[in-house]
């Protein structure tokens, strides 16, 4: 698995407290006190659930919206209400140090105003951190009740299923386990191998489908080719044949499987989205200058586009977990427990289907699947108006 393992422990809250003692500090010798207060609050509670890749890049993010609250542009006469004649356009790696981090904190605020101005976008957002404080925190609460438990057997039952009740509230499975447990630890893999395919799809079709607008000729050609051809095959299909004949033992080979499948369909629509810039006169100045591929799919292209890349990333997750949750229902891809889709399975294969006591257990993870991509679905309303300068702005 590519990343960290998301689990809150004690060694990532002491992280998180020296990570938070940064914007804490910022905020007392700049007079900004409350900023400082969430910007520590924010630094240990991303140290306390992902450790040093938690809490070291909230640093930064936090003390830039700490400095954003005080910071003051001597030379910018409409700030500083200095005549024109004191202006001075000399400015030390500090004054451009601080400048950049004010003007990345104000980003960060004007982000989060614009997340909870869209109501169907906040609301898509709760869901998401409910699913996130559940992976992360809920194993701290909730002990994995992996071994089977015969004696919890209902007097006259045929099998170890059981409804919800007081003490189970999700009830018990074939082995007589609680649901609540597995629906708490299960959708650690399911989650971040959906979200890795969904990144690496991305950023195989946005590469792409650059390189094929502004390079053109063979290259656009082979590209549009091995697109076409992709596109041809039935990806499900080809998915269990795939999965046959090749073991999947990490999580990270089945999100690049799904990114190799996935990538052509948003690969060609980069590609549209790119022809059309390309045409613009910003970018045709940078080609003259000649600045550079990376530079004009970084600072020219990409910009303009990230509205569209983002939403279609949040798409690309949803498709790679529908694939793999198909995988493992067909019992195609190694079934390793706690998961969500592990739970279908077995489920199916206990025959909890033809047993109403059972309900539960199939249920449960279908309905985490189904509230986590609405989540998914109603998030893109916020990320629109976040990176979509015109909608942020009420245009």
């Amino acid at each position: 698995m590519i990343g960290f393992e998301m689990t809150a422990t004690l060694s990532g809250l002491l992280i998180g407290m020296v990570c938070g003692l940064v914007p804490l500090i910022v905020g007392i010798r700049t007079h900004t006190l409350k900023p400082g207060i969430m910007g520590f609050v924010a630094c240990t509670f991303s140290g306390f659930a992902c450790g040093f890749l938690g809490g070291i890049p909230m640093i930064l993010l936090a003390t830039a919206v700490v400095i954003s609250h005080a910071y003051i542009d001597r030379e910018d006469p409409f700030t500083s209400r200095a005549s024109i004649d004191e202006v001075s356009f000399e400015e030390s790696w500090q004054d451009f140090a601080l400048r950049k981090l004010a003007g990345l904190g104000r980003t960060v605020r004007a982000s989060t105003h614009a997340l909870v101005r869209n109501k169907a976008g906040f609301l898509g957002f709760l869901g998401l951190l409910f699913f996130f404080l559940m992976t992360v925190f809920g194993p701290s609460f909730i002990e994995y009740d992996g071994s089977a438990h015969l004696e919890r057997r209902q007097p006259g039952a045929r099998s170890l299923f059981q409804g919800p009740s007081a003490e189970f509230p999700l009830g018990l499975d074939w082995q007589g386990r609680d649901v609540l447990s597995h629906i708490v630890y299960g959708g650690r893999t399911l989650i971040l191998t959906s979200v890795e395919a969904g990144i690496i799809t991305t950023i195989i079709a946005v590469l792409l489908g650059s390189m094929a607008a502004l390079l053109g000729g063979v290259v656009d050609q082979l590209l549009s080719a091995a697109s076409n051809f992709i596109l041809t095959i039935p990806q499900f299909p080809l998915l269990l044949v795939l999965a046959s004949l090749v073991n999947f033992d990490s999580p990270i080979y089945l999100a690049l499987l799904f990114a190799a499948l996935g990538w052509p369909a948003l690969m060609r629509a980069v590609r549209a989205q790119v022809l059309s810039l390309r045409e613009r006169d910003y970018v045709q100045a940078a080609v003259a200058l000649d600045l550079g591929l990376p530079h004009i799919i970084s600072r020219e292209v990409l910009p303009n586009m990230i509205s569209y890349i983002v939403v279609n990333m949040i798409f690309s997750i949803r498709a790679a977990m529908y694939s793999l949750v198909g995988l493992m229902f067909l019992g195609m891809v190694p079934l390793r427990e706690p998961d969500w889709g592990m739970m279908i399975f077995m489920g199916r294969q206990q025959g909890a289907l033809f047993n109403t006591a059972a309900a539960s257990m199939l249920l449960s993870p279908i309905l985490a699947i189904a509230l986590f991509q609405l989540s998914l679905v109603l998030f893109t309303r916020s990320l629109e108006e976040i990176f979509n300068p015109r909608l942020r702005s009420g245009v």
